[in-house]
């Protein structure tokens, strides 16, 4: 639990989002790129390790329970650019939950929320699973854009046939043309 009030100000608390996360989990446990359910099973504020700057320490699990990956959003940071990304993120994550704004980290647990998970090469480190987006839970969600393609496409399919019913009924039920 961390109070984040005392840590930004009232004007940082209202950045747009952005969707620029750094986040681990073990290789063995790679979840597949796109989005996915799940929900925060705990955020905390912790100190960087130089003990410079803090950020929001979020274990993020799906919503089977099979998976975990692990979020640090940057608040309190040297680097101002570091700050702006974790506190866009910040308002993403408070808008997916219908949230005006976070003053407290225990108001993130427990809560459910879809991430957009992408694989990460690490050099000499394992592939891990990070977060680049977070979004309001959805199991309707397309995973991928090719996926909203095909969906559009069967929407179109769906009314050309129906328009083509319709036009048939209208004939009469020999087939003849309707006459004027």
């Amino acid at each position: 639990m961390g109070n984040i009030s005392s840590l930004i100000s009232k004007e940082q608390q209202y950045i747009r989002p952005s969707g620029v996360d750094y986040n681990a989990a073990t290789n063995k446990n790679l979840l597949p790129a796109g989005w996915m359910d799940g929900y925060i099973e705990s955020a905390e504020i912790r100190d960087t390790k130089l003990g410079t700057g803090q950020y929001i320490h979020i274990a993020w699990r799906t919503l089977d329970g099979q998976h975990l990956v692990h979020d640090h959003i940057n608040i309190k940071n040297d680097n101002p650019v570091a700050v702006d990304i974790g506190l866009r993120t910040l308002g993403t994550i408070a808008r997916a939950l219908g949230m005006e704004s976070i003053d407290d980290t225990e108001q993130l647990n427990g809560r459910e929320i879809a991430v957009r998970l992408a694989i990460e090469e690490a050099g000499e480190w394992p592939a891990r699973n990070v977060i680049k987006a977070y979004a309001k839970n959805s199991t309707a969600r397309p995973k991928r854009a090719s996926d909203l393609d095909k969906i559009r496409h069967q929407i179109r399919g769906d009314e050309n046939r129906n328009q083509q019913a319709n036009f048939r009924s209208a004939e009469g039920p020999t087939g003849d043309e309707i006459p004027f």
